[in-house]
């Protein structure tokens, strides 16, 4: 019997207001209910390796042609291993290939923390770092036409930064890489060559509604998880920590930039519901074909890709 990749399940969610952000952001923020939507459930094989069945902690993912591919740490071995992985709607396996990087004596690294990611049209662009903040981390760009099953992945370009880099956005049209530390407390801008060009941090993340500071410099802010630049628009996804949010209060926000690096920048912002109890923004996102694709939940036995159509979650109008 074949079967049928794609379960369709309406879910009707209704929000009295969404009160989260500050009088700081109303200048530069359209607000969005997600009201009425349809969320498509897109079933993923088993995760298998070396024909055994295993477990990996989800970080990024990323649509390429008719594949998808999955940044995520292997939980079921010691070390832990930086994993990259592909399949597809068609798929029954996974394709595996382990990213964990090497020294020059080919000793592996404690960098087993592959973050969220975005491919460039050529290559995947995949920060890899240590699993703990302020640490360290490389961001290596491996080609797709490399990807080769059961062949070892081998970067075309890399580069060192000094911190745990959680999530890499890349826009071609301005030739810059984005990159969000744990938290989001920082976010740093380079060229394509990996030179530093600018640096995020404070009050102006704090004006764009990101970061989760603990501390003397408290503030509160979405933690991005996964984002992807497409065209001249940032797309993010992350956690909201927010001072006096009620415990059982949905924490998942996805959110569109127009104009992110500057004075003058747009940000709509939405709310989205616990799914069958799970935070949907928790992990992983995509941007496919005018859809928006979640992977928030670990790779085992049982796995599935969230989808719903960014029209229905936003009403944005262009300048």
């Amino acid at each position: 019997m074949q079967r049928q990749f794609v379960s369709r399940q309406v879910f009707t969610i209704f929000w009295a207001r969404i009160v989260w952000l500050t009088s700081t952001l109303l200048f530069h923020t359209n607000y969005v209910r997600a009201d009425n939507f349809t969320i498509d459930t897109i079933p993923l094989p088993p995760l298998r390796i070396d024909g055994q069945a295993a477990k990996a902690h989800t970080q990024g993912l990323e649509v390429a042609g008719a594949s998808y591919y999955v940044t995520a740490r292997r939980e079921d071995v010691r070390p832990k291993r930086a994993l990259l992985l592909r399949s597809s709607k068609s798929a029954t396996h996974w394709d595996v290939w382990d990213i964990t990087p090497h020294d020059s004596g080919g000793a592996a690294l404690a960098l087993d923390h592959p973050g969220g990611m975005q491919s460039d049209g050529r290559s995947l662009w995949i920060p890899t770092s240590a699993s703990k903040p302020k640490s360290r981390s490389v961001i290596r760009a491996f080609p797709l036409t490399s990807m080769i099953a059961g062949q070892r992945l081998k970067p075309e370009f890399e580069f060192p930064v000094n911190d745990h880099i959680g999530a890499i956005a890349v826009s071609t049209n301005h030739n810059l890489v984005l990159g969000a530390n744990w938290d989001t407390e920082s976010v740093y801008i380079w060229d394509l060559q990996g030179n530093l060009k600018r640096t995020l941090t404070g009050s102006e993340l704090g004006l764009r509604g990101l970061g989760a500071v603990a501390g003397a410099d408290t503030r509160s802010g979405i933690a991005v998880q996964d984002w992807k630049i497409i065209g001249d628009r940032l797309f993010a996804s992350g956690l909201a920590r927010e001072a006096g949010a009620a415990a059982n209060a949905p924490k998942s926000r996805f959110v569109a930039f127009t104009n992110f690096l500057e004075s003058d920048f747009q940000r709509s912002v939405v709310t989205l519901p616990l799914y069958q109890g799970t935070e949907l923004a928790r992990e992983a996102i995509a941007i496919s074909d005018g859809d928006v694709l979640f992977l928030p939940e670990d790779l085992g036995v049982s796995n599935r890709i969230f989808q719903l159509a960014l029209t229905n979650l936003f009403k944005l109008s262009h300048p």
